[in-house]
């Protein structure tokens, strides 16, 4: 049994590969792109190398059985988007695609604003955002320009998108629907709920026209002031094959997954914990996102951080929380960076300072003598992905 994911090297953002099967047949999904840089850099070399490992000649493309954006977020969506512009210019130029997507899910919304009153109000937000704390919602504007450039070009290739589900990948708040992906795996909608996306698109098409109106500034801190909101439209999946099973939660916060994970019969009703075998940590470990009851009620024997010190992520506060929810129990940390990762980061800006400052209190807590800490996997500083495998077989 093939049951793998790969956690790529993407930057301070997320890109997962999910293989499954058997390493003779194997199936593929990709979830989230990583932020600018990450395609060229990472997702396009792993492709090739999985392409070519697998026998497939130049003009054969690797097929993806399902590609996921979780949210729209620049450091989820960017690589995407440079993944399908790339199949576009092979389309163009009639060459064989890197990869053929069988289905892709995005939550896009239909645009309210003639496009370019859209175009103009993003152009205002951006050019309004220029503090460093603001980064956060920096990202989601320039994502939400990148989600309008991937729609039409999505449009263009002929991609199915959102499939089986009639318009956006939600599921009611009273059910977690339950797709088959071929050869046994099973996958479960955790999140977002239809409620939850609502509230999202009715806020974001407010902001939005308010923001092509005199005092823009003014939405810019009313946006800011909620940027949660945009974090609770992840799609979040609980990924099962053969009693092994993988959580991917995006940038969700704990209560939608424990709401999704409740709803879909996980969570058992005498209080004890759910048990999954992966969990990739919600916002590259951001403590924003976790509780405690999350971690006491969600156990895992391997948990997963895409992440690089950007934005703080992850934050101390976040293993501190894991391991005092699991005391003495053993489990395994997964990180997408190098041992020593602070070192490499050689620039002498104020992020790079706060990157430094980040990635060196994750050391010092993970290395503090006499302390009980989980086992560490780092990324390899020559790797492209840190990977846990569940099954019997790889591919490599």
């Amino acid at each position: 049994m093939l049951f793998t994911l790969e956690a790529l090297n993407a930057e301070e953002g997320d890109c997962l590969l999910l293989q499954y099967g058997t390493a003779q047949a194997p199936s593929f999904i990709l979830l989230d792109g990583g932020p600018p840089r990450v395609y060229a850099r990472t997702l396009e070399p792993r492709l090739t190398a999985l392409r070519e490992a697998l026998g497939l000649r130049r003009q054969e493309s690797l097929p993806l059985r399902l590609a996921v954006i979780t949210h729209i977020d620049a450091d989820h969506l960017a690589g995407m988007l440079d993944l399908v512009e790339a199949l576009r210019e092979s389309q163009t130029r009639r060459q064989a695609p890197l990869v053929s997507i069988e289905a892709l899910w995005h939550n896009s919304f239909d645009d309210t604003l003639a496009t370019r009153d859209v175009d103009q109000a993003l152009a205002e937000l951006q050019a309004l955002l220029n503090q460093e704390e603001e980064a956060e919602l920096r990202g989601f504007v320039a994502g939400t320009r990148q989600s309008r450039e991937l729609r039409d070009l999505l449009r263009a290739l002929k991609i199915e998108v959102n499939a089986p589900f009639p318009q956006l990948v939600l599921r009611p708040d009273d059910q977690t629907p339950a797709l088959d992906l071929g050869s046994g795996l099973r996958l479960t909608l955790l999140a977002p709920t239809q409620s939850k996306l609502a509230a999202f698109q009715k806020k974001w098409d407010e902001e939005l026209k308010k923001a092509v109106e005199a005092g823009a500034p003014g939405r810019v801190a009313a946006l800011k002031r909620d940027t949660s909101v945009f974090n609770l439209s992840s799609i979040c999946l609980l990924a099962e094959l053969e009693g092994k099973s993988m959580l991917l939660t995006g940038d969700a916060h704990s209560d939608e997954l424990l709401a999704g994970l409740e709803v879909a019969g996980k969570l058992p009703e005498d209080g004890s914990p759910c048990f999954v075998d992966v969990l990739k940590l919600q916002h590259h470990g951001s403590v924003r996102n976790v509780t405690p009851e999350f971690f006491e009620r969600v156990v895992a024997d391997h948990y997963v951080i895409s992440a690089n010190g950007k934005h703080d992520n992850p934050d101390v506060e976040t293993l501190e929380m894991l391991a005092e929810a699991r005391g003495d129990a053993k489990y395994t940390l997964h990180l997408t960076f190098p041992k020593a990762a602070w070192k490499e980061v050689k620039g002498e800006s104020t992020t790079d300072d706060k990157r430094r400052k980040a990635l060196r209190a994750i050391d010092a807590w993970l290395e503090k003598p006499g302390a009980v800490r989980p086992t560490r996997v780092y990324r390899q500083r020559d790797s492209l992905a840190v990977t846990v495998s569940l099954g019997n077989e790889t591919l490599p």
